[in-house]
This record gives C-alpha cells, sequence and structure tokens, in this order.
C-alpha cells in the first residue's frame, strides 16, 4: 500500500442510511488509487461488511475512550474524523478523542455538519454566554467540544460551516480550509430519452406530463410537505404533473417508528393536497435505479428549511442527472427566486415561491438548459480524483510541519 495510513473515523459507517458514512466509504476507495492507505474506523457492528476496523460499541464518553485506545493500536500516520453529530449518535462526547489520542498523531477533521446546535430548556442564553468565552479563548468549541481546537486542519464543504467556525473561534480557529464533497450516486449513462418513456410508463405518468423530481432521505428538515403542496399548485399551468420522491425515511435522524410516522404524514398531506395518485415514493434504491430515475425527471427540488449548501450529495446527483434544479437558499437571503451557481433558489418556507420556481423552469427551457449546463461546470470541479488529491496534499502538508516541529 502507500506510505501515508490514515485512519478515517466515521462513528456508525453505515452508508445505506447517513451520506456522511456513504462519503467516508468513497473517499476511502478514492485514497487508496492514490496509494494512501485508509483504515475505516467505526462501531463494532458496522465493521465486517465495509472492511473496516471495529473500535467500540457506542459513542458515550467511555465507548470513546475505548475507541481512542484500539486507534492507538492501529499505527496509523493521521487520524481523519469525519464529523456530524447523526454519525455518531448525537453525543458530543467523540469531542473528547483529541484528549485520548497520543500527541504524536496528527489530527484532521472534516466538519459535514456544523453550525446547528442549539441550546434549549431554562438558562440557554446564559449557557450561550458561555459557551461563547471559552470559544473566543480557544478552549473548548460548544458544538465539537477539543475537536475543532485540538484539530491540525480543519476541512469544511462548504463556505457557510467557515464562517461559523470563524465567528466562534476568532484568532484561535485552526487552519481551515474549504474541501467540496464528491457525487455519491453512480450509474451507467442511460439515454434521456428511453428514460423518460421507460419511467413515465412504469409510474403511469402521460408522456407530456412533467415530472419532478426529489432524491434524499425523507427528512421533516427538508420540507417535503411543502414541495408536496407546491406540486399540487403548479397542476394549474401544467396539469399531469408527477412528483417522485426517492429515498428512505429510516435513517440516524429519524428512526423506527418517528420514521414510519413520517412517511404516512407525507401520504396524508399528498392526500390533502389531492394528489395522492401523483406522488411516488420508491423508498431506497442501488445508485443505477437512482441515476435512471433521475434522468427521466424534468426538475429536481430540494426545499430544505435551512437551505441548501454545495455540501448537499443529493445537488450534485441532480446536476449529474443533467437536470435543473430548484433549492432554497439561506433564510433571510432571498425573497423571489433567483439564478444563483447553478440553481435556481428560492426563500425557504415558501410554498408559493416554490411553486412559482418550478414553474419558471417548466415553462421557460432556456432557463433549464442554462442551469443544466451551469450545474455540469460544479461537477467538474468536484469529482472524486480532484478531492482525493486535496485530501493527500492536506495530509502530507500535516505531517511535513509535524515532523518540521519535532525536528
Amino acid at each position: 500500500m502507500g506510505e501515508t495510513r490514515v485512519g478515517l473515523v466515521c462513528g456508525y459507517l453505515d452508508p445505506s442510511r447517513d451520506g456522511v458514512a456513504d462519503y467516508t466509504r468513497r473517499l476511502a476507495d478514492s485514497l487508496r488509487e492514490i496509494r494512501i492507505e485508509p483504515v475505516l474506523v467505526t462501531a463494532h457492528g458496522l465493521a465486517a461488511g465495509e472492511a473496516a476496523v471495529g473500535v467500540t460499541e457506542r459513542w458515550d464518553a467511555l465507548g470513546v475512550l475505548r475507541a481512542a485506545r484500539a486507534v492507538r493500536r492501529l499505527d496509523v500516520d493521521l487520524v481523519h474524523v469525519q464529523f456530524a453529530p447523526s454519525v455518531f449518535g448525537f453525543s458530543r462526547a467523540v469531542g473528547m478523542l483529541p484528549r485520548w489520542l497520543p500527541s504524536r498523531v496528527p489530527l484532521v477533521v472534516t466538519l459535514h455538519e456544523y453550525g446547528v446546535w442549539a441550546g434549549r430548556g431554562l438558562g440557554r442564553r446564559i449557557r450561550s454566554n458561555l459557551w461563547s468565552v471559552a470559544e473566543h479563548h480557544g478552549y473548548v468549541d460548544r458544538e465539537t467540544l477539543f475537536l475543532t481546537t485540538a484539530a491540525d486542519v480543519v476541512l469544511v464543504p462548504s463556505r457557510e460551516h467557515l464562517c461559523v467556525l470563524q465567528k466562534r473561534l476568532r484568532r484561535h480557529a485552526p487552519v481551515t480550509l474549504e474541501v467540496p464533497i464528491g457525487l455519491n450516486v453512480e450509474g451507467p449513462a442511460v439515454g434521456e430519452m428511453q428514460a423518460r418513456a421507460d419511467v413515465r410508463r412504469v409510474l403511469g405518468v402521460a408522456p407530456g406530463a412533467a415530472l419532478v423530481v426529489f432524491f434524499g432521505f425523507l427528512h421533516p428538515a427538508k420540507a417535503l410537505d411543502q414541495l408536496i403542496s407546491a406540486v399540487a399548485d403548479v397542476q394549474a399551468q401544467h396539469p399531469g404533473t408527477h412528483l417522485l420522491l426517492i429515498g428512505g425515511a429510516e435513517s440516524h435522524s429519524v428512526t423506527g417508528t418517528a420514521a414510519h410516522q413520517f412517511r404516512r404524514q407525507l401520504d396524508q398531506v399528498a392526500a390533502a393536497c389531492g394528489v395522492q395518485d401523483n406522488v411516488h415514493f420508491t423508498g431506497y434504491l442501488p445508485d443505477s435505479k437512482v441515476s435512471r430515475l433521475m434522468r427521466a425527471a424534468d426538475v429536481a427540488a430540494f426545499p430544505f428549511h435551512e437551505g441548501v449548501t454545495r455540501k448537499s450529495s443529493s445537488l450534485l446527483a441532480a446536476f449529474a442527472a443533467g437536470i435543473p434544479v430548484v433549492a432554497t437558499a439561506p433564510p433571510g437571503e432571498l425573497r423571489r427566486p433567483t439564478e444563483d451557481q447553478a440553481v435556481l433558489r428560492v426563500p425557504p418556507n415558501d410554498t408559493a415561491a416554490l411553486a412559482a420556481a418550478l414553474e419558471m423552469v417548466l415553462s421557460d427551457r432556456a432557463l433549464a438548459d442554462r442551469l443544466a449546463a451551469a450545474a455540469g461546470e460544479v461537477l467538474a470541479a468536484q469529482s472524486w480524483d480532484a478531492i482525493a488529491s486535496a485530501h493527500a496534499e492536506v495530509y502530507a502538508r500535516v505531517l511535513a510541519s509535524r515532523r518540521t516541529l519535532r525536528a
């Protein structure tokens, strides 16, 4: 294998139920191709199927201590933590990991999700102020504890994460680099016309009807109820429009009963809007089927409550399918549909604006073509080869810096 051995820490390495886990697996594959040896580090129950190493049963404080001891025995040159609350069971104890790892081993952290923590209950303002004081002095971070403050380098997939980190830690912020995520859906090239015909025949969609698609985990934060309502509104100008929701309801964020209840709620919204026969749920599907379905659509829609950034793998999948995208901007940025970086952006939590944007794309062929062309340029800059090369440069820089300090 290669000269550099990297421990990729992903709390629950379950790619079928978590986007960060899927990203970690694909990153490992890409690193192997450039002769870097990744060691996937995860929970015991999820290690065997992914050729990974199990280091703990759970990610509470005791579990993280056990994980740190196990990582010590792996003889890695560098530890790279893939951080998102869901991938560690929403336990912040993983933030203690740097305190229990050997100081000689450099630490790199990727913040896949960041800036989402909010205090609750009585005294939350006081606690928030105390966290701010600790962060401004570089002691600890409210969201990741010591992961960011102890890291040699922090990687972020979007500029929004970088802004939050710099605002919190100020002059104590670690070296932070923006490294985009890569495409997580791969499939054989499928002719658009054939895909459109096949998919419409299976779904019972009229040949000339519009098809709106969503891809990703079904989650309350993604405003899918508003998307269903918007598609119902679009029917006035585009009769027979259908909505295809690709993805499962159960993930590490929404599990068991909660997932089933949310799925039923979406069915109820569709029935209340009178479009229950025009809304289709696929559940989890392999890459090849996802790719085929998305290529058959006229437009993809992602109306997340907090806005959609370049870190969205679902957004990249739509780009790769060659279809125009409608997606929300962060709250407060827009009042009306606006073209921005290969996407027609809309304000969040505004069903009327979402419906208007969908109608614009479905009615304006030039707009649709322009968005799809710009999306292709974005994809070219976010290939897995480019991502792997960026990681190799970061690892080499960190290891060289450590050798210089020891010299």
